[in-house]
């Protein structure tokens, strides 16, 4: 274990909670969390969101993609949260109701 007062962080070790935070352009408590919540740096720096990759990948919906789900979530007039919500609960019927109403907004058909 180290030293009181010295922390390494991706394989450099630094003296101090400030120099640690200075490296990671962070501040120091946000450092101070880190220790106090995982016990260690290894996540400090990680960009949040733990989204797996999901960040503007195409959507398919029913023989249609648009390019992230925030497109989809504008197309239909629901914002992302909603449109999010219905996907992982599986609610299609949902999801359908709001492509059909959004479609006839735009005066557009679509054969099913």
């Amino acid at each position: 274990m180290s030293e009181p007062g010295t922390y390494l962080w991706r394989d450099r070790l630094y003296v101090g909670l400030r120099a640690v935070a200075e490296a990671a352009g962070v501040t120091d408590h946000t450092v101070s969390y880190h220790l106090n919540r995982h016990g260690n740096l290894d996540r400090l720096g990680v960009v949040p969101g733990g989204n797996g990759g999901a960040c503007g990948k195409v959507v398919n919906a029913f023989g249609r993609s648009w390019p992230s789900r925030t497109a989809l979530a504008a197309y239909v007039g629901r914002s992302d949260g909603r449109v999010s919500c219905w996907i992982r609960q599986g609610r299609a019927d949902l999801l359908l109701v709001a492509l059909m109403a959004a479609d006839a907004r735009a005066g557009r058909a679509v054969a099913a």
